[in-house]
Order: structure tokens, then sequence, then C-alpha cells
């Protein structure tokens, strides 16, 4: 994860917290749903491609 991602999430993060603190749960829903896609990108770890030299 670069710096600037980490900073998008963070800003999703506490723009949700935010939203739902006011009682717009509407609009924290939508800051919710990037954040949850994106965590899912980096929870599972990238599987290795046979190098194809099998023998």
């Amino acid at each position: 994860m670069t710096s600037t991602e980490g900073l998008a999430y963070g800003a999703l993060f506490v723009l949700a917290i935010v939203l739902l603190l006011t009682n717009q749960v509407a609009l924290a829903t939508v800051a919710i749903v990037p954040y949850v896609l994106a965590s899912f990108k980096y929870s599972f770890p990238k599987q290795k491609k046979p190098s194809g030299r099998n023998r």
C-alpha cells in the first residue's frame, strides 16, 4: 500500500465515522463500501504462479 492509498483509506474511515455520528446512515454506507472493498484487496496474499520449470 502506498502512502496515498493509506491516506485515502484513512479519510474514508474518518468520513464514515463522522457520518455515523451525525445520523447520516445512508451516506455513511456509501463511504463504508469502498473502505470494505479496499480492505479485501490487501486481505488475501497474492498467489505465486508456477515458474514452468517442473521436471
